[in-house]
């Protein structure tokens, strides 16, 4: 082809590699900013398609592994209120073994130390409460903890994590909002007037206002043998002044050996509130590892190699810079053409 002022075609050619040239360093630099090779569909449909999904079972996976955290401390909180239980309850034991060396005079101030006791105990269990949920005062209804997430095609699934039971029964709450303790484990320490035949209330009045010794003393007697039935509520509540040193004795070995139940049951709580804690806390584990490998599949999909991504833009700025030179040559053609007509 003849030399044209009107066409150009190696100009042409030159501006038609500066576009594709700067097409390249648009999407080259796109990635180098942004730290993925594919960001939007456009870039690899399918790739895009998978690695969105993916992103959001990750999100999904963080919101089990919070919710998880969240389960945790609610059993912390219950843990606690166990370990003070226990506490109290030792500290009732030995308020009780101190009452065979005290008199009838002072047997109303280790009442009034083993009340105080159950006040605590009672306060421990309202302040387990933890995001509204109390695992100790749930009467021994399971509590649920997220504990996995899984998607399989387009099913998905939230796995839960029970933590409660008949073990873990404490106490109920009441209409009022207030916890009732006599129906749970420990039942031993504040339910009243266990006794399947006579109350200990009423075995206790007996013996306070017997018309005579013959009728005191069948009293005790009854009082005595009713004494496996006595809980720690019926102890604290009753007046024990007139009772005999060795219906005393009976009582307070009846009461013992409640408060040993209790503080029994109270450990086989702890046991499985700390099995629960075990699981929730490697569900936790496995959930954080499962989110670092979802994490590097999406990042093999989508992350853009910095290296290779460097050394490209530096070559393209080269062909970009070779590109203005030969558009140069190219007009140059048309100079050449105008000394032609030069006088």
């Amino acid at each position: 082809m003849g030399t044209s002022l009107l066409t150009n075609q190696s100009a042409m050619n030159a501006l038609q590699t500066l576009r594709s040239i700067g097409d390249s360093m648009d999407k080259t630099q796109r990635r180098v900013s942004t730290g993925l090779r594919i960001n939007e569909a456009s870039d690899n449909t399918a790739y895009w398609s998978i690695s969105s999904m993916m992103k959001s079972d990750r999100s999904a996976l963080s919101s089990v592994s919070d919710a998880m955290a969240l389960g945790k401390s609610q059993i912390d909180v219950a843990n606690a209120t166990i370990d003070k239980s226990k506490e109290y309850l030792d500290n009732i034991q030995k308020s009780l073994t101190s009452a065979y060396q005290k008199g009838p005079g002072d047997i109303k101030k280790i009442q009034a130390d083993i009340k105080a006791n159950m006040n605590d105990i009672e306060s421990a269990v309202y302040s387990a409460s933890l995001a509204e949920k109390n695992i100790l005062g749930n009467n021994g209804e399971a509590v649920r903890i997220a504990g996995s997430y899984r998607r399989e095609g387009s099913a998905v699934y939230v796995d839960m994590i029970d933590v409660g039971g008949a073990d873990l029964n404490f106490a109920k709450k009441t209409t009022d909002g207030k916890f009732d303790l006599t129906g749970g484990v420990l039942k031993l320490v504040f339910a009243k007037d266990i006794d399947k035949v006579y109350t200990i209330s009423g075995l206790v009045n007996a013996v306070n206002y017997a018309a005579n010794e013959t009728t005191k003393a069948n009293a005790e007697r009854g009082l005595a043998a009713a004494a496996t039935y006595m809980t720690v509520k019926d102890f604290v509540e009753a007046d024990l002044s007139k009772v005999s040193a060795k219906t005393m004795e009976a009582l307070l070995k009846g009461v013992q050996g409640n408060v040993t139940k209790a503080t029994s049951n109270v450990t086989t709580a702890g046991a499985t509130l700390g099995a629960a804690k075990a699981q929730v806390t490697g569900q936790i584990d496995y959930v954080s590892k499962l989110m670092d490998a979802v994490d590097k599949g999406v990042g093999s999909l989508v992350d853009a190699d910095m290296n290779a991504e460097s050394a490209r833009l530096a070559s393209l700025q080269v062909q970009q810079q070779l590109g203005i030179q030969a558009l140069s040559i190219a007009n140059q053609n048309s100079q050449n053409i105008l000394s032609l007509f030069r006088q």
